[in-house]
Protein backbone atom coordinates (compact mmCIF):
# COMPACT_ATOMS: atom_id res chain seq x y z
CA UNK A 1 0.00 0.00 0.00
CA UNK A 2 1.25 3.46 -0.91
CA UNK A 3 2.57 5.57 1.97
CA UNK A 4 2.82 9.33 1.62
CA UNK A 5 5.21 11.61 3.47
CA UNK A 6 3.46 14.88 2.69
CA UNK A 7 -0.05 15.97 1.77
CA UNK A 8 1.19 17.80 -1.33
CA UNK A 9 2.76 14.68 -2.83
CA UNK A 10 -0.41 12.70 -2.11
CA UNK A 11 -2.67 15.29 -3.73
CA UNK A 12 -0.62 15.23 -6.94
CA UNK A 13 -1.31 11.50 -7.36
CA UNK A 14 -5.10 11.88 -7.15
CA UNK A 15 -5.75 12.03 -10.88
CA UNK A 16 -7.42 8.97 -12.32
CA UNK A 17 -10.25 6.48 -12.18
CA UNK A 18 -11.37 4.54 -9.10
CA UNK A 19 -13.80 1.68 -8.67
CA UNK A 20 -16.00 1.67 -5.57
CA UNK A 21 -18.91 -0.45 -4.35
CA UNK A 22 -22.02 1.68 -4.07
CA UNK A 23 -24.31 0.60 -1.19
CA UNK A 24 -28.07 0.41 -1.82
CA UNK A 25 -30.23 3.38 -0.84
CA UNK A 26 -27.24 5.74 -1.09
CA UNK A 27 -27.42 8.27 -3.97
CA UNK A 28 -24.43 8.47 -6.32
CA UNK A 29 -23.98 12.16 -5.43
CA UNK A 30 -23.67 11.21 -1.78
CA UNK A 31 -21.04 8.61 -2.67
CA UNK A 32 -19.01 11.31 -4.42
CA UNK A 33 -19.41 13.61 -1.41
CA UNK A 34 -18.22 10.90 0.99
CA UNK A 35 -15.18 10.10 -1.18
CA UNK A 36 -14.17 13.77 -1.38
CA UNK A 37 -14.76 14.30 2.34
CA UNK A 38 -12.60 11.29 3.24
CA UNK A 39 -9.82 12.43 0.92
CA UNK A 40 -9.82 15.88 2.53
CA UNK A 41 -9.74 14.33 6.00
CA UNK A 42 -6.79 12.06 5.18
CA UNK A 43 -4.82 14.74 3.32
CA UNK A 44 -5.23 17.22 6.16
CA UNK A 45 -3.96 14.58 8.59
CA UNK A 46 -0.65 14.25 6.70
CA UNK A 47 2.38 16.48 7.37
CA UNK A 48 1.96 19.76 5.53
CA UNK A 49 4.38 22.33 4.13
CA UNK A 50 6.07 24.67 6.64
CA UNK A 51 4.23 27.83 7.58
CA UNK A 52 5.04 30.88 5.52
CA UNK A 53 7.37 33.41 7.14
CA UNK A 54 6.95 37.16 7.35
CA UNK A 55 9.45 39.92 7.87
CA UNK A 56 8.93 42.01 11.00
CA UNK A 57 10.65 45.33 11.60
CA UNK A 58 10.67 46.51 15.20
CA UNK A 59 12.12 49.38 17.11
CA UNK A 60 11.87 53.15 17.25
CA UNK A 61 12.02 54.98 13.96
CA UNK A 62 14.66 57.41 15.25
CA UNK A 63 16.99 54.58 16.28
CA UNK A 64 18.51 51.57 14.46
CA UNK A 65 15.66 49.13 13.81
CA UNK A 66 15.75 45.37 14.09
CA UNK A 67 14.60 43.09 11.28
CA UNK A 68 13.60 39.53 12.00
CA UNK A 69 11.66 36.72 10.32
CA UNK A 70 8.75 35.26 12.26
CA UNK A 71 6.04 32.67 11.43
CA UNK A 72 3.06 34.04 9.52
CA UNK A 73 0.12 32.99 11.62
CA UNK A 74 -2.29 34.00 8.87
CA UNK A 75 -1.03 30.89 7.06
CA UNK A 76 -1.77 28.62 10.02
CA UNK A 77 -4.63 26.11 9.31
CA UNK A 78 -6.05 26.99 12.71
CA UNK A 79 -6.57 30.50 11.37
CA UNK A 80 -7.19 30.13 7.64
CA UNK A 81 -8.85 26.73 7.77
CA UNK A 82 -7.92 23.28 6.43
CA UNK A 83 -5.44 23.11 3.53
CA UNK A 84 -7.71 20.80 1.52
CA UNK A 85 -11.44 21.24 1.14
CA UNK A 86 -14.12 19.49 -0.92
CA UNK A 87 -13.98 22.20 -3.61
CA UNK A 88 -10.39 21.15 -4.39
CA UNK A 89 -11.65 17.92 -5.96
CA UNK A 90 -13.55 17.23 -9.16
CA UNK A 91 -15.47 13.96 -9.27
CA UNK A 92 -17.90 12.41 -11.72
CA UNK A 93 -19.25 8.94 -12.48
CA UNK A 94 -18.59 6.96 -15.65
CA UNK A 95 -22.06 5.42 -15.53
CA UNK A 96 -24.91 6.14 -13.15
CA UNK A 97 -26.51 3.69 -10.71
CA UNK A 98 -30.02 4.16 -9.38
CA UNK A 99 -30.79 4.88 -5.73
CA UNK A 100 -31.76 1.28 -4.88
CA UNK A 101 -29.05 -0.31 -7.05
CA UNK A 102 -25.83 -1.45 -5.42
CA UNK A 103 -22.55 -2.57 -6.93
CA UNK A 104 -19.68 -1.42 -9.12
CA UNK A 105 -19.42 2.33 -9.63
CA UNK A 106 -16.60 3.97 -11.63
CA UNK A 107 -15.59 7.46 -10.49
CA UNK A 108 -13.20 9.87 -12.15
CA UNK A 109 -11.17 12.05 -9.77
CA UNK A 110 -9.70 15.40 -10.89
CA UNK A 111 -8.05 14.75 -14.30
CA UNK A 112 -9.65 11.32 -14.20
CA UNK A 113 -13.02 12.94 -14.97
CA UNK A 114 -11.91 13.00 -18.63
CA UNK A 115 -11.48 9.23 -18.53
CA UNK A 116 -14.92 8.86 -16.96
CA UNK A 117 -16.54 10.84 -19.80
CA UNK A 118 -14.71 8.76 -22.43
CA UNK A 119 -15.84 5.49 -20.86
CA UNK A 120 -19.40 6.78 -20.57
CA UNK A 121 -19.50 7.79 -24.25
CA UNK A 122 -18.22 4.34 -25.19
CA UNK A 123 -21.40 2.71 -23.82
CA UNK A 124 -19.66 0.06 -21.68
CA UNK A 125 -21.48 -3.23 -21.11
CA UNK A 126 -22.61 -3.87 -17.56
CA UNK A 127 -23.59 -7.07 -15.81
CA UNK A 128 -26.26 -7.24 -13.11
CA UNK A 129 -27.71 -9.69 -10.68
CA UNK A 130 -31.40 -8.86 -10.53
CA UNK A 131 -33.29 -10.49 -7.67
CA UNK A 132 -37.01 -11.12 -7.88
CA UNK A 133 -39.88 -12.85 -6.14
CA UNK A 134 -42.92 -14.60 -7.56
CA UNK A 135 -46.51 -14.28 -6.40
CA UNK A 136 -46.98 -10.53 -6.20
CA UNK A 137 -46.93 -7.48 -8.45
CA UNK A 138 -46.48 -3.86 -7.38
CA UNK A 139 -47.27 -0.57 -9.09
CA UNK A 140 -43.54 0.29 -9.35
CA UNK A 141 -42.39 -3.28 -10.13
CA UNK A 142 -40.10 -2.94 -7.07
CA UNK A 143 -40.44 -4.15 -3.49
CA UNK A 144 -41.28 -0.69 -2.13
CA UNK A 145 -44.31 -0.26 -4.40
CA UNK A 146 -47.97 -0.77 -3.59
CA UNK A 147 -49.26 -4.31 -4.11
CA UNK A 148 -51.65 -4.39 -7.07
CA UNK A 149 -51.90 -8.13 -7.72
CA UNK A 150 -51.33 -11.51 -6.10
CA UNK A 151 -51.05 -14.79 -8.00
CA UNK A 152 -50.19 -18.42 -7.48
CA UNK A 153 -46.74 -19.59 -8.52
CA UNK A 154 -46.61 -23.30 -7.65
CA UNK A 155 -46.60 -24.16 -11.37
CA UNK A 156 -43.36 -22.22 -12.01
CA UNK A 157 -40.23 -24.37 -12.35
CA UNK A 158 -36.59 -23.66 -13.16
CA UNK A 159 -37.08 -25.15 -16.64
CA UNK A 160 -39.97 -22.79 -17.38
CA UNK A 161 -37.95 -19.76 -16.25
CA UNK A 162 -34.99 -20.82 -18.41
CA UNK A 163 -37.26 -21.19 -21.43
CA UNK A 164 -38.89 -17.80 -20.95
CA UNK A 165 -35.62 -15.90 -20.38
CA UNK A 166 -34.13 -17.56 -23.49
CA UNK A 167 -37.08 -16.28 -25.51
CA UNK A 168 -36.72 -12.83 -23.94
CA UNK A 169 -33.04 -12.70 -24.88
CA UNK A 170 -33.75 -13.73 -28.48
CA UNK A 171 -36.52 -11.13 -28.77
CA UNK A 172 -34.30 -8.35 -27.39
CA UNK A 173 -31.42 -9.25 -29.70
CA UNK A 174 -33.74 -9.28 -32.73
CA UNK A 175 -35.12 -5.89 -31.73
CA UNK A 176 -31.57 -4.57 -31.29
CA UNK A 177 -30.66 -5.47 -34.88
CA UNK A 178 -33.89 -4.05 -36.24
CA UNK A 179 -33.50 -0.74 -34.39
CA UNK A 180 -29.90 -0.53 -35.60
CA UNK A 181 -31.15 -0.85 -39.19
CA UNK A 182 -29.49 -4.25 -39.71
CA UNK A 183 -31.03 -7.34 -41.28
CA UNK A 184 -30.41 -10.66 -39.59
CA UNK A 185 -29.90 -12.64 -42.81
CA UNK A 186 -27.22 -10.45 -44.39
CA UNK A 187 -23.52 -11.34 -44.53
CA UNK A 188 -22.59 -7.77 -43.61
CA UNK A 189 -24.53 -8.09 -40.36
CA UNK A 190 -22.67 -11.29 -39.50
CA UNK A 191 -19.30 -9.70 -40.24
CA UNK A 192 -20.18 -6.67 -38.13
CA UNK A 193 -21.31 -8.83 -35.20
CA UNK A 194 -18.17 -10.99 -35.42
CA UNK A 195 -16.01 -7.92 -34.70
CA UNK A 196 -17.58 -7.36 -31.29
CA UNK A 197 -20.73 -6.26 -29.54
CA UNK A 198 -22.99 -4.05 -31.62
CA UNK A 199 -23.87 -0.88 -29.73
CA UNK A 200 -27.08 0.99 -30.51
CA UNK A 201 -26.72 4.24 -32.41
CA UNK A 202 -28.91 5.90 -29.76
CA UNK A 203 -27.03 5.96 -26.45
CA UNK A 204 -30.36 6.19 -24.59
CA UNK A 205 -31.70 2.93 -26.03
CA UNK A 206 -31.40 -0.03 -23.59
CA UNK A 207 -30.08 -3.21 -25.20
CA UNK A 208 -29.79 -6.66 -23.60
CA UNK A 209 -26.97 -8.93 -24.73
CA UNK A 210 -27.66 -11.77 -22.33
CA UNK A 211 -30.14 -12.84 -19.68
CA UNK A 212 -30.18 -16.08 -17.72
CA UNK A 213 -31.48 -17.46 -14.46
CA UNK A 214 -28.61 -18.23 -12.08
CA UNK A 215 -30.64 -19.03 -8.96
CA UNK A 216 -34.13 -20.38 -8.28
CA UNK A 217 -35.65 -21.33 -4.96
CA UNK A 218 -39.37 -20.68 -5.29
CA UNK A 219 -40.59 -18.01 -4.88
CA UNK A 220 -37.18 -16.32 -5.07
CA UNK A 221 -35.02 -16.19 -8.17
CA UNK A 222 -32.01 -14.28 -9.55
CA UNK A 223 -31.37 -13.22 -13.13
CA UNK A 224 -27.95 -12.32 -14.52
CA UNK A 225 -28.29 -9.65 -17.19
CA UNK A 226 -25.69 -8.11 -19.50
CA UNK A 227 -26.72 -4.87 -21.16
CA UNK A 228 -25.91 -1.30 -22.17
CA UNK A 229 -27.84 1.94 -21.61
CA UNK A 230 -30.08 0.26 -19.06
CA UNK A 231 -31.46 1.88 -15.92
CA UNK A 232 -32.94 0.54 -12.70
CA UNK A 233 -36.64 0.86 -13.62
CA UNK A 234 -35.98 -0.89 -16.93
CA UNK A 235 -34.54 -3.88 -15.05
CA UNK A 236 -37.53 -3.88 -12.68
CA UNK A 237 -39.82 -4.03 -15.71
CA UNK A 238 -38.00 -7.12 -17.00
CA UNK A 239 -38.82 -8.96 -13.78
CA UNK A 240 -42.48 -7.93 -14.07
CA UNK A 241 -42.61 -9.07 -17.72
CA UNK A 242 -41.06 -12.40 -16.74
CA UNK A 243 -43.85 -12.94 -14.24
CA UNK A 244 -46.50 -12.17 -16.86
CA UNK A 245 -45.00 -14.66 -19.34
CA UNK A 246 -44.87 -17.29 -16.59
CA UNK A 247 -48.63 -16.73 -16.04
CA UNK A 248 -48.09 -15.41 -12.54
CA UNK A 249 -46.84 -12.16 -10.98
CA UNK A 250 -43.36 -11.08 -10.00
CA UNK A 251 -41.59 -8.03 -8.61
CA UNK A 252 -37.95 -7.00 -8.20
CA UNK A 253 -36.40 -7.23 -4.73
CA UNK A 254 -32.92 -5.94 -5.51
CA UNK A 255 -30.43 -5.00 -8.22
CA UNK A 256 -26.65 -5.44 -7.97
CA UNK A 257 -24.18 -4.31 -10.62
CA UNK A 258 -21.41 -6.92 -10.62
CA UNK A 259 -19.34 -5.64 -13.55
CA UNK A 260 -18.79 -2.56 -15.67
CA UNK A 261 -16.63 -3.15 -18.73
CA UNK A 262 -13.46 -4.79 -17.29
CA UNK A 263 -14.10 -3.64 -13.72
CA UNK A 264 -15.83 -6.12 -11.40
CA UNK A 265 -16.85 -6.41 -7.76
CA UNK A 266 -13.49 -7.91 -6.76
CA UNK A 267 -11.87 -4.57 -7.57
CA UNK A 268 -14.55 -2.33 -6.01
CA UNK A 269 -13.69 -0.64 -2.72
CA UNK A 270 -16.12 -1.13 0.14
CA UNK A 271 -17.25 1.94 2.04
CA UNK A 272 -14.85 1.24 4.91
CA UNK A 273 -11.97 1.38 2.40
CA UNK A 274 -12.81 4.80 0.93
CA UNK A 275 -9.58 6.21 2.34
CA UNK A 276 -6.59 7.94 0.76
CA UNK A 277 -4.27 4.93 0.74
CA UNK A 278 -6.85 2.45 -0.54
CA UNK A 279 -8.09 4.91 -3.16
CA UNK A 280 -4.60 5.58 -4.55
CA UNK A 281 -3.88 1.83 -4.72
CA UNK A 282 -7.20 1.26 -6.46
CA UNK A 283 -6.47 4.13 -8.88
CA UNK A 284 -3.18 2.50 -9.88
CA UNK A 285 -4.92 -0.83 -10.49
CA UNK A 286 -7.63 0.83 -12.58
CA UNK A 287 -4.96 2.57 -14.66
CA UNK A 288 -3.30 -0.79 -15.36
CA UNK A 289 -6.64 -2.15 -16.60
CA UNK A 290 -7.11 0.89 -18.83
CA UNK A 291 -3.60 0.49 -20.25
CA UNK A 292 -4.33 -3.15 -21.09
CA UNK A 293 -7.72 -2.30 -22.63
CA UNK A 294 -7.25 0.89 -24.61
CA UNK A 295 -10.62 0.46 -26.35
CA UNK A 296 -12.31 1.48 -23.09
CA UNK A 297 -11.11 5.06 -23.54
CA UNK A 298 -11.22 5.10 -27.35
CA UNK A 299 -14.93 4.70 -28.03
CA UNK A 300 -14.66 6.10 -31.53
CA UNK A 301 -12.79 2.97 -32.67
CA UNK A 302 -14.68 0.47 -30.54
CA UNK A 303 -18.29 1.38 -31.23
CA UNK A 304 -20.05 -0.59 -33.94
CA UNK A 305 -23.16 1.39 -34.71
CA UNK A 306 -25.36 1.43 -37.72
Amino acid sequence: MVKFKTAASAYKTLNGLICVYKPPCVPVKQVLHIVKTNLCRDLNALPDRPLEQRVEIIGSTNEPMKVKVVPNYADDPRVCGPRYIIEDFKCTWASHLGLFTSGVLLIGVNEGTKLAYKIKSGQPTRAYKVHGQLGKATDTYFWNGKTVERATFKHVTREKIDKVVANMQAAHQKTMFEQSGLQMDLQSTYELASKGLIRPADNKLPVLYGIKCVYFDSPNFTLEIQSVNEYDKYLWTLVHDLGVQLKTAAYCTGVQCIRQAKFDVNLALLRKHWTLEHITDNMNTCQEILDENEQLIKPESALLTA
